[in-house]
């Protein structure tokens, strides 16, 4: 498992802290050379390399008192700074991770480890490091015992003369030479210099065993730069140990509390409580019984959420029920009082103020009861229920119908509700049920006749109501006239037809559409004439009219051309073809190199896109078409369509 942060939310160059976090040495293998000379009078023979173009090494006070040399490192090789302490390599050994872009350098490597000899978990770890030849980057991996890893990317180490933010300086450098006299360089300026590279662990991975460190050398300032990895220290993660009392609620009052004891973790506690409202102190008081959550932040912001149960001293609980919880207007139900995890002494019943763990009820509407039950501890439990009093339905209201004699009709209640059940009888109360909906529809009637359909909501019945059907005649057929025409629309108009409930228009010979008004415009058109047909609608079939029929001449008008069509079989715009008052027509395709490809003289066909029964490719063909409108006029188009799919 890999995961990648932010290198400005890893990398702190600058030591900055909540608290105050002790960096203690990490002890580590993997030093690939010796930079550190640390006796005698030849440096080739107690290093193993240089660390710069000139072949420039660092040195011990051993060493430099024994050259009557200025400065050098501590012969212990411990370097300490504020809360910070770096403990340097065997000075007798190879005490530096010496790195160069590819490996370029003599004695270095592109990519290397540092192992800690014994895994342990961190929340802060630094790096003592320099560059020299100008700036070098790395990409830094924390590798954990567990497989996960940690890279932080594109961390730059300042070279060793001059950077900023020295955790050393001054330590004295020399030519790696095999005698005497050795030059120390730049006393003046403090340097060399040694700097931290800090690395803060995200809360997620402080609890994990660090193993070991990877670092890749990805560029540097100069095309000779190299990094040099001196020591690791590290801020240890304390484990939190936690420690919590309970003070359990009584009678399901506010009043426990939960308390937390911790010891150990990492600096600054906080805490915070997910009460209303919020408690911030290890003692969070007034509590109900429930489950609770503290969340306790340590001093490197990181968050550990604890949490507690707080118990009920008396579990005494109380269930209202009622058979049955639903009733009529006018009926009764019966309250009972269950109780549960211990013993009831007292129960009251609201509204009412009834003493007994039974009662009858019999409300007027929707009522809420509530019970109250008190055990011998004085702890009180409640309950409620609600009684659903269901209101006597209103009779329905369904139109009465005339029909033709001997023929059925559909008796439909108005703006009735799913939640209602309707029943139909053929008497005033009492008799065999003759359907149930809100709809019936009766059998053949040959004279007036009644029915009655009631309501029923649940268990509850309304009282019915009658409905009568009778039977009529034919309506007056419409007297249809033409009021306007233009070259695409004709539009028509008749008088109201008395007692018609709407009317049935028909084009041509196209299929009949039902209409409220006494109107009909039809657009759109590419003909010479059009003819409507209208039919007035009666309350019932038997009572529609005979057809009213007009016809309308158009006014002659222009060829539309299209200029792009999609022959892909959807059934939209699939073939090109010209469209007006068409009576005869020559139309011819072209392809891009004047080829003709199709011809057709039929009025209406077009061009579906192929040639031959062959499917054209996508592209732009030019059309030469000749037009004779139905009014004798000859019309021709020439231009180009653009064949999409």
């Amino acid at each position: 498992m890999k995961r990648i942060f932010l290198v400005t939310l890893m990398l702190v160059i600058c030591t900055y802290s909540l608290y105050a976090q002790t960096y203690l040495p990490v002890t580590v293998a993997g030093y690939n050379n010796d930079v550190i000379a640390e006796t005698g009078t030849d440096a080739t023979a107690v290093t193993s390399t240089g660390l710069d173009l000139q072949e420039k090494i660092l040195y011990s006070l051993a060493f430099a008192t024994t050259n009557s040399l200025a400065l050098g490192l501590a012969d212990n090789g411990t370097i300490v700074n504020g809360t910070r302490t770096y403990q340097l390599g065997d000075y007798t050994l190879n005490n530096a991770l010496y790195l160069s872009k590819n490996a370029a350098a003599t004695n270095t490597v592109a990519s290397g480890n540092l192992d800690l000899v014994t895994p342990a978990a961190f929340t802060k770890i630094s790096l003592l490091a320099f560059s020299t030849e100008q700036t070098s980057t790395l990409n830094i991996t924390l590798n954990f015992t567990d497989g996960t890893t940690l890279p932080i990317n594109g961390v730059v180490i300042s070279d060793w003369f001059n950077g900023p933010n020295a955790i050393i300086s001054a330590v004295g450098r020399v030519q790696r030479i095999a005698a005497p006299p050795y030059t120390v360089e730049d006393i003046a300026g403090n340097n060399p210099r040694f700097y931290a590279v800090d690395i803060s662990i995200p809360c997620e991975d402080q609890s994990k065993q660090l193993a070991f460190i990877t670092f890749d050398y990805i560029t540097g300032g100069g095309n000779a730069s190299r990094a040099v990895i001196l020591s690791l220290s590290g801020v240890s993660n304390i484990p939190m140990n936690v420690t919590s009392s309970i003070t359990p609620a009584a009678c399901g009052k506010a009043n426990g509390s939960a308390q937390l004891s911790i010891s150990g973790g990492n600096g600054l506690l906080s805490y915070e409580w997910n009460t209303v409202p919020v408690q911030l102190t290890p003692l969070a008081t007034g509590l109900p019984a429930g489950t609770y959550t503290c969340t306790v932040t340590d001093g490197n912001i990181c968050a550990t959420l604890i949490q507690l149960d707080v118990t009920q001293q008396s579990t005494v609980k109380v269930k209202a029920i009622a058979r049955p919880n639903t009733i009529c207007a006018g009926s009764a139900t019966t309250l009972s009082a269950v109780p549960a995890g211990g013993k009831i002494v007292h129960y009251t019943w609201q509204p009412g103020n009834v003493p007994d763990s039974t009662t009858r009820v019999s409300p007027a509407d929707t009522t809420t009861y509530i019970v109250t039950a008190e055990d011998a501890f004085g702890c009180a439990a409640t309950d409620t229920i609600k009684i659903m009093v269901i209101p006597k339905p209103a009779p329905p209201v369904v139109t009465p119908q005339s029909i033709c004699p001997d023929s059925s009709a559909t008796l439909i209640v108005q703006d009735s509700t799913n939640t209602f059940t309707y029943n139909w009888y053929p008497y005033p109360s009492g008799g065999d049920l003759a359907g149930t909906g809100a709809s019936f529809t009766t059998p053949p009637v040959t004279e007036t006749t009644t029915w009655y359909v009631e309501a029923v909501n649940g268990a509850c019945s309304g009282d019915r109501a009658p409905v009568t059907v009778s039977s009529n005649g034919h309506l007056a057929s419409p007297v249809v006239v033409v009021t306007e025409t233009t070259t695409t629309s004709a539009t028509f108009k008749w008088k109201p037809v008395p007692g018609a409930t709407g009317y049935l228009v028909a084009i041509d010979d196209g299929p009949y559409k039902e209409q409220d008004t006494a109107s009909y415009k039809i657009t759109g058109l590419m003909q010479e004439s059009v003819n409507i047909h209208v039919i007035a609608l009666g309350a019932i079939t038997c009572e529609n009219s005979g057809i009213g029929s007009a016809n309308a001449k158009l006014k002659p008008g222009d060829v539309f051309v299209p200029n792009a069509f999609t022959p892909n079989g959807d059934g939209k715009n699939d073939i090109f073809k010209p469209e007006g008052n068409i009576k005869a027509i020559n139309m011819k395709i072209f392809n891009q190199w004047g080829e003709l490809i199709s011809e057709t003289t039929t009025v209406g066909t077009g061009w579906n896109g192929t040639s031959g029964s062959k499917v054209q490719p996508m592209g732009v063909y030019m059309y030469a078409i000749k037009i004779i409108l139905n009014n004798g006029t000859e019309v021709i188009k020439k231009g180009s369509v653009n064949l999409l799919r």
